[in-house]
């Protein structure tokens, strides 16, 4: 704080401070039930979920997948985390599981943000998606399948240029990147054009019906996505 009050005007100004509890984001929760579980009754007890949705998983065998719908916004504040205990309260009633082959993924809304910024962002996870595979404990069949690294000599190529001609569906300009475009990476890009979703997706986290879990990986890349605009 003593070195902020020391500092001249102008050279406060190019402090970029970013605020991590502005940043919307969207968890998809992947489970399993019980054999003996109807999964549709769960979906249609899932309309009482004020702003969720849930849906049948057909990767899983009588799997399920919760989210956010699209006009529920979700931020870090105490009304986003009760929405998540409410959905994992009603999840425990169904006595659903988190397999080793099922995940926990994180949206994060980067519509206004700039191709350089999101540029940032994909390069210091590359950087740093083998640290967070091991901190996580991510398991070797998911990172096989599911969420495999990300190329780091082919992100090293990656340039502001790609990535805007990428949002606004120049897919010709990908075809040496075409992990942009694949879904299956620790982080998923495919949902950056205009016309999509605006989102990129972290799928590396593993599945659990665990809040504090859930909490720590939200809160994780959270901070993850604030560090990385800041150093930007």
């Amino acid at each position: 704080m003593d070195t902020l009050r020391k500092m001249k005007p102008e050279a406060k100004k190019k402090i970029k401070l970013i605020d991590y509890t502005k940043i919307r984001f969207s968890p998809e929760f992947e489970f399993e039930l019980p054999a003996k579980t109807d999964a549709d009754k769960l979906i249609e007890r899932g309309k009482t979920l004020n702003g969720w949705k849930i849906k049948a998983d057909y990767s899983l065998t009588n799997g399920v997948e919760l989210s956010p719908k699209n006009s529920n916004h979700l931020y870090y504040n105490d009304d986003s985390l009760m929405q998540i205990k409410e959905v994992l309260a009603l999840l425990r009633v169904y006595r659903a599981k988190a397999l080793p082959s099922c995940g926990l993924h994180l949206h994060i809304n980067v519509k206004n943000l700039s191709n350089k910024q999101i540029l940032t962002i994909i390069k210091e996870w590359v950087a740093r998606q083998k640290y967070v595979i091991k901190r996580f404990k991510v398991s070797k069949e998911r990172l096989e399948s599911t969420c495999k690294l990300l190329p780091k000599t082919e992100i090293h190529k990656l340039t502001e240029k790609t990535i805007c001609n990428f949002r606004n569906n120049a897919m010709e300009s990908i075809v040496n990147y075409s992990y942009l475009d694949q879904k299956y990476f620790s982080l998923n890009c495919s949902h950056l054009p205009i016309n999509d979703y605006q989102t990129i997706e972290f799928r590396c986290f593993s599945g659990s019906a665990n809040y504090r879990e859930i909490k720590e990986a939200i809160y994780f890349i959270l901070h993850f996505i604030q560090e990385s605009l800041e150093r930007e």
